[in-house]
């Protein structure tokens, strides 16, 4: 899944801020004698998605000028295009101890390390962007899909506790099932941490409280939520606690249960209670 999201937004054209010059329909190889000329003949070879012959030109503008940022960044786009994702990963990396803040170079880092399954560093690449674009729309859209494609792990050994409550009725508001369980997954991830850090100003109007206690002599902040769960299909084995982001569901934490059978008249409630130690 993953590859799929990050090959079409290579495809997206966002890579790098090439000098778009379009190529004729069969583009002969010429030598070119210069780097404005060399530029011009990689840019077409680019648009003509010939990324082998692009890195010839490319590779004649570093032989002498090792540090041509534009070169090295238009590069590491063709890299990509050829899913060569660490090499490409190496040269951003070379860009950007130069100039930390080019944003071509950090949208082809972030796009390679999503390729790279480093979805957290991927995710934090991302956010360095939106800082410092923060209307940059494509790339708000990269960052929901690197979350939303990103794995959770067990909640085991982590610092939340999680439990849940499922009730299912039916239409007439008889007891069809109840059932609880401990058996959970998250994101982990500093946007979990953040969303977590927020609940007390700008999650309120979701119908959550959070409260403190000691447990074993520390103190810990617990998190209970309500909320009712559609059904979208016959049977039920998870439940999700979730954000939606640029038309992304993310799922911050996931807790499984024996799987039920469910009508699409019934009606179910979920009880969220999240301890973070």
């Amino acid at each position: 899944m993953i590859k799929s999201i990050f090959t079409a937004i290579i495809c997206l054209g966002i890579l790098c801020s090439i000098q778009v010059t379009y190529a004729q329909e069969e583009l002969e190889l010429p030598e070119g004698k210069n780097i404005k000329e060399w530029e011009a003949i990689s840019a077409a070879l680019i648009v003509e998605k010939r990324y082998d012959e692009a890195i010839i030109y490319l590779d004649k503008i570093l032989d002498e000028e090792p540090e041509n940022l534009k070169a090295l960044s238009n590069k590491a786009a063709a890299l990509l295009n050829l899913e060569k994702f660490k090499e490409s990963l190496n040269l951003s990396n070379k860009v950007l101890r130069i100039e930390p803040d080019r944003i071509s170079a950090l949208t082809n880092k972030t796009l390679a390390l999503g390729m790279l399954s480093e979805y957290e560093e991927s995710f934090l690449t991302s956010t360095k962007i939106l800082v410092l674009e923060p209307d940059n729309e494509k790339m708000k859209i990269v960052r929901a899909r690197i979350l939303s494609a990103t794995p959770t792990i067990s909640t085991n050994n982590s610092n939340y506790e999680v439990h849940g409550l499922l009730i299912v009725r039916d239409q007439n508001g008889n007891l069809i099932a109840t059932t609880e369980s401990t058996n959970a997954r998250y994101l982990s991830s500093l946007f979990t941490e953040a969303w977590w850090k927020s609940l007390d100003t700008t999650e309120n109007k979701y119908g959550h409280t959070i409260s403190t206690k000691i447990i074993d002599s520390k103190l810990v902040e617990i998190f209970t939520k309500t909320n009712p769960m559609i059904f979208e299909d016959d049977n039920v084995g998870m439940m999700t606690l979730e954000r939606e982001m640029s038309g992304y569901t993310i799922n911050l934490f996931e807790l499984f249960v024996p799987m039920i059978e469910v009508e699409k008249t019934d009606t179910a409630i979920v009880q969220w209670t999240i301890i973070k130690k």
